[in-house]
Order: C-alpha cells, then sequence, then structure tokens
C-alpha cells in the first residue's frame, strides 16, 4: 500500500515545430520568442486530482481527493523561486491540511513544514515542480506537436490533446518517473483523454495554462495482483506582472535545512 501511494503523490505532483494555424497574426517565431522572452513572473496555480480503485484484499473502494493553490514569484535568470503551497487531502473519511511555504534555488528545493525548512535532493520531481517549469512547459509543446492558435476577443488560445507521457515529456521527468517506478511494466498508464490549452496576449506572450488528464493507472503490485486506479486531475496555472521587478531572497533558516526525506517518512 505505500507503494501503491508514493506512486499516486508521484502523479499527482507531476501533475507536448508546431503548425499554428494561419491568418490568426501570430507565427510560431514570434509566440516562441515571447515564451523564450519571459524572465520573472507571477503565478498562481490550482490544481485538482480525485481517484479510486479497489483494494484487491479487502475488495473496498478507496477514494482519495486532493486539492491545490500555490501562489509565487519566478526568475529564471536567478533560477530562483519563492511562494506557498497549500493542499487538502481527503482519503477515506480521513481530511489532512498541507500549507508549505516553498523557495527554489537552481536544482534545489526547500520546504517549511511545521516551521522548519527541509531540502528536497536533487533528483527529487519537486526540484522540477515550479512556476517557470510552466513557461519551458510552452515551448516544448510548440515544438513537438500540430497546434493551431485561434482568435480570441481579447487575444490568442491554442488547445492540444497530449497523452501521459507526452506532458511528462514536455516538463522533462521522463527520466525521473521511470526511475522512480523502476520496470515500466509494474505500472502502466493508459490517457482515456487528455488535454492543454494556452491562452496568449497579442504579442504571443502565455497568460494562461490549463492541463486535464483522465488516467488508468495499471499498478502491479508486490504479491503479482494488478490495481487499476481511476484517476482526473486539472490544473491551472495563470501569469501576471510579467518580466517585473522580482527580488528573491533565500529565507531565513535555509542553512539549516534538512532532508525532506525525514518529514515525509
Amino acid at each position: 500500500m505505500r507503494r501503491l501511494v508514493a506512486v499516486l503523490l508521484m502523479v499527482a505532483i507531476v501533475l507536448a515545430s508546431g503548425c499554428i494555424g494561419s491568418g490568426v497574426g501570430l507565427t510560431e517565431e514570434k509566440v516562441l520568442n515571447a515564451v523564450q522572452g519571459i524572465d520573472t513572473a507571477k503565478y498562481a496555480q490550482n490544481f485538482s486530482m480525485s481517484m479510486y480503485f479497489i483494494e484487491p484484499h479487502t475488495n473496498r473502494t478507496v477514494n482519495l481527493t486532493v486539492l491545490g493553490h500555490v501562489t509565487g514569484v519566478f526568475n529564471r535568470t536567478a533560477k530562483a523561486e519563492i511562494g506557498n503551497m497549500s493542499m487538502r487531502v481527503h482519503a477515506s473519511g480521513m481530511n489532512i491540511t498541507l500549507n508549505w511555504p516553498y523557495f527554489i534555488n537552481g536544482s534545489t528545493a526547500y520546504f517549511k513544514i511545521d516551521g522548519r525548512w527541509y531540502r528536497a535532493e536533487q533528483d527529487n520531481l519537486y526540484t522540477e515542480a515550479s512556476g517557470s517549469l510552466n513557461i519551458k512547459y510552452i515551448e516544448n509543446l510548440l515544438k513537438t506537436k500540430n497546434v493551431t492558435i485561434e482568435k480570441l476577443a481579447d487575444g490568442y488560445a491554442f488547445r492540444v490533446n497530449v497523452t501521459f507521457w507526452e506532458y511528462v515529456k514536455a516538463t522533462n521527468q521522463t527520466s525521473y518517473l521511470r526511475d522512480k517506478w523502476g520496470n515500466e511494466s509494474r505500472v502502466n498508464v493508459t490517457t482515456r483523454s487528455g488535454w492543454v490549452e494556452v491562452h496568449l496576449r497579442k504579442d504571443g506572450t502565455p497568460t494562461f495554462i490549463e492541463t486535464y488528464m483522465n488516467l488508468v493507472l495499471a499498478i502491479s503490485g508486490l504479491n503479482g495482483e494488478e490495481i487499476d486506479v481511476h484517476m482526473v486531475i486539472h490544473n491551472s496555472v495563470s501569469l501576471s506582472d510579467i518580466n517585473g521587478h522580482v527580488e528573491i531572497n533565500a529565507p531565513e533558516g535555509i542553512n539549516k535545512a534538512k532532508n525532506l526525506e525525514e518529514a515525509l517518512w
């Protein structure tokens, strides 16, 4: 069961050169230049995950719901971010609330849990789950998927279908998941439906990113039984104050941070 929970948490936190439609006033080069030109921004993220599976030994249906909200600022040149993440987890009648300030410096992430800072190791997924990653995500989508941009009243938008593994590849998390899951046959992911929608300003700058995934994870247990986990993930990120002045300083106590594994396990 512990292995199953670890797999689900990885997916929850994990929670794609394009052909751009002609005549809309934007070219691929213009959009990519706008994306690559973003250095600083504020962001607000909302995400939800709902899932269920049948426990093989008791034939009991287990339900889990996660709701989260993240606010922060990033500076891509300095490779730094700071913000706050809150989550509510409901599982089998149990409710858990988390409120974690965080700081990212280069490839290392720090989380403040119960008044103490903890450090995520470099191979940990948390070092990738950052606001500026969304910018790279859009860039990879444009480079690898056929995209048609539609004209809106106040800008532009495009929506593209993606599978789970296309999303993971676009966010540079393929190696991490395969390493943590081990043999791929032990976790087989089927994407029932998945899409990404991006809203753009008239100059091509992205301001809103929404991702939806409806998945089935077939997980092989240690005793050989297979558990099908049905999961729906919905995530949205709004960007504001793009390329505005951002000053990010390391919080007090960072230099005494302990390993994050001590807090989680």
